[in-house]
C-alpha cells in the first residue's frame, strides 16, 4: 500500500466517479480533507488479516482487485472481480468481519482511501452515505447469493474463461499483440473449484478450439470475442457507486 501525493489525480477520479456525490453536501468539505489516492501492486493485499487495525474506507477507481473465500476446509474460491466500482471496508467500518474473505490487487489498483478513524461519527450520522452504503451492501448480498450457484450450473471451460479474459495481460508494447495468461496454475484450479488435472483438460480444449495458445508455462489468448463470449462475464461486477 502507498499513498500517492497527487491532488490532481485524487481530484480525477473523484470527479470520474462521482465520489463527491457519494456522500450529503453539508459533510463533503469535511471528508474532502482526509481522502487520499492509495495504491496497491498486484497480489496485495488490501483486507486479509481480520484483526488487523483497519483505518480506510477505499473506494475502488482503477484497476482489478479480486474477492476470496476461503471455505471451512481451507480451500479457497473465486467469488467475483471489482473492475467498475465498489466500496470496500463497509463492513469492517461497523466493527464486522468475515475471517474467510480476503481482497487481493489482481493488477496494479487505486484506491480512493477515506480515513473513517477521524470522520467516523459523522458518516454514521450521513443519510446520502448510509443509503449508498446499503446499496452496495444489497449488491454484494446478491452477488454472494449468486456466485452459490456458479460452480454448480456454469461449466469449468464458461468460468476459465471469464478468469483469464480478466487477469490476462498485455505484455507486448505492440497493441496488436495477444494477450497472455501467466497466473500459476494451481493456485487458478484452487480459487476455480477444481482439479489441476480437470483445468489441464480444459486449456487443451480452449487450444484445440483456437481461443488460446500455449506458449511455454503460458497461454497466449488468439480468439478475444469467443474468450470473451464463452466468459459470459461471470466474474466481473456491474455495480456503479452512484450517478449525478
Amino acid at each position: 500500500m502507498k499513498i500517492l501525493k497527487n491532488e490532481e489525480l485524487l481530484n480525477k477520479y473523484i470527479e470520474k466517479h462521482h465520489i463527491k456525490y457519494m456522500f450529503a453536501p453539508e459533510y463533503y468539505s469535511t471528508y474532502r480533507k482526509h481522502m487520499n489516492l492509495v495504491r496497491f501492486d498486484k497480489n496485495e493485499y488490501i483486507y486479509r488479516d481480520p484483526n488487523e487495525d483497519i483505518s480506510y474506507l477505499y473506494f475502488f477507481v482503477d484497476g482489478k482487485a479480486k474477492v476470496i473465500n476461503t471455505l471451512s476446509n481451507g480451500k479457497r474460491q473465486l467469488l467475483f472481480f471489482y473492475t467498475n466500482d465498489g466500496i470496500l471496508g463497509d463492513l469492517e467500518m461497523f466493527g464486522l468481519t468475515n475471517p474467510y474473505t480476503t481482497v487481493q490487487a489482481a493488477s496494479e489498483t487505486l484506491c480512493i482511501g477515506l480515513n473513517f478513524r477521524a470522520v467516523g461519527s459523522t458518516l454514521e450520522k450521513d443519510p446520502v452515505f448510509l443509503y449508498n452504503l446499503a446499496k452496495n451492501l444489497a449488491f454484494k448480498l446478491s452477488r454472494s447469493s449468486s456466485n452459490s450457484s456458479l460452480n454448480m450450473y456454469y461449466p469449468l471451460e464458461n468460468r476459465l474463461c471469464s478468469f483469464i479474459n480478466t487477469m490476462a495481460v498485455q505484455y507486448a508494447k505492440d497493441p496488436s499483440q495477444p494477450r497472455v495468461y501467466k497466473e500459476n496454475l494451481s493456485e487458478t484450479a484452487e480459487v476455480l473449484g477444481t482439479s489441476y488435472r480437470h483445468l489441464q483438460r480444459t486449456l487443451k480444449g480452449l487450444c484445440e478450439q483456437g481461443i488460446l495458445e500455449k506458449e511455454g508455462k503460458s497461454y497466449r489468448v488468439i480468439d478475444e470475442k469467443a474468450l470473451s463470449t464463452k466468459g459470459e462475464d461471470i466474474f466481473i461486477d456491474s455495480y456503479h457507486l452512484t450517478t449525478k
